[in-house]
């Protein structure tokens, strides 16, 4: 064989191993980035979050969102399709930012006609940059430039592990995988032992800082909600956007009295319920002053995440138009109340076997 002939059959060799490779990637497509997956059950976990929304967002059929953290993880599609109406997914990004939750918008507004956004505000999240993704996404994957998905057809993991799990449960379906992608509810264990390990109670002062001594901080919340929330809000008045305020257990409020940021969080709070109320195709719900939930620990696997169960309430709440927020006055009687119940908690410097009631 003449070295030319060899070069060249080492040339096809090669291209027909890469495009083999490709074809496999494309065919299998484990994270469903080109069609969603009809002969196997694809690997959505909470670890391949960032990868399976691309595909839940493109290649699902849907006509209403589920947007935000781990808050927002263990709603039920189902239970949102019968009380809300529509055709619900969830697209929710682990301790993400706003600007994480835009680009989740970008991708199911730019695919999709969306009737619905479900929308978890975590108070917290909106002191982050508001051009930064706080948690690192595979942009490849949420834009349309076919040639950077070079990085999904040679990726390491998407051959030597995705795609030989999908092959695992070829044949398979499951039915109840729109509800139960991305759930936690059942792997963790409850209550006080749970809640407040490492947590210490006192009943000592703790100075606040002013809250105009950081102007940066009220600049990027204002920021956030102008950059990453108004656009889709004003783009899209047919869209109905639904904004709820997760119910933390008590204790995180404590420990926000504890690091000087109570009264910011709460002023942060207010600050975006006023910017959003005006609209016309926006609802507003604040579940944190629940106080039947926030004081009972059992709901609770750490001081901010709560049982399914309390999902599955909070959209009750919201079809009956109960908790609903229509003036900023409303949040600050809420917060009053948790205000409140944070110092009886200090007062009491433990966690006591039940709360008197609020005079």
């Amino acid at each position: 064989m003449t070295r030319k002939r060899w070069a060249i059959l080492t040339l096809a060799m090669l291209a027909g191993s890469l495009l083999l490779i490709i074809g496999s990637v494309v065919l299998i497509d484990p994270f469903e980035i080109y069609h969603q997956a009809t002969a196997f059950i694809p690997p959505i976990e909470n670890g391949t979050q960032n990868y399976s929304n691309a595909g839940i967002a493109k290649s699902y059929s849907y006509d209403s969102v589920i947007i935000g953290s781990s808050m927002t993880e263990n709603f039920r599609p189902s239970q949102l399709d019968e009380l809300l109406g529509g055709s619900f997914v969830k697209l929710p990004i682990n301790a993400g930012s706003p600007y994480n939750n835009r680009q989740m918008m970008d991708l199911a507004f730019g695919t999709h006609e969306i009737k619905t956004v479900l929308y978890g505000l975590d108070i917290e999240s909106f002191t982050y940059f508001y051009k930064t993704p706080k948690c690192e996404m595979p942009d490849y994957l949420y834009d349309d430039d076919l040639l950077n998905d070079t990085q999904y057809w040679f990726n390491h993991s998407v051959l030597t592990q995705y795609i030989p799990k999908c092959l695992k449960t070829l044949g398979q379906r499951d039915d109840t995988l729109r509800d139960t992608m991305y759930t936690w509810g059942h792997l963790y264990p409850y209550g006080k032992d749970a809640v407040l390990r490492g947590v210490t109670i006192s009943s000592g002062e703790v100075a606040h800082t002013p809250l105009e001594a950081d102007p940066t901080l009220s600049q990027q919340t204002r920021l956030n909600v102008e950059y990453n929330i108004l656009p889709y809000i004003e783009a899209h008045p047919d869209t109905e956007f639904i904004f709820f305020f997760p119910p933390y257990a008590l204790v995180r409020w404590y420990n926000f009295y504890e690091s000087g940021m109570l009264n910011y969080h709460h002023t942060q709070k207010e600050a975006i319920i006023k910017a959003l109320l005006p609209y016309e195709n926006v609802r507003i719900y604040d579940f944190q002053a629940e106080t039947g939930w926030i004081t009972n620990l059992d709901h609770y696997i750490d001081d901010g995440h709560y049982g399914p169960w309390i999902n599955d309430a909070m959209i009750e709440a919201i079809s009956k138009d109960q908790n609903r927020i229509t003036s900023v006055a409303q949040a600050q009687a809420n917060d009053a109340v948790i205000r409140a119940y944070v110092d009886m908690l200090r007062q009491c410097g433990a966690w006591p076997d039940a709360f008197d009631p609020l005079p």
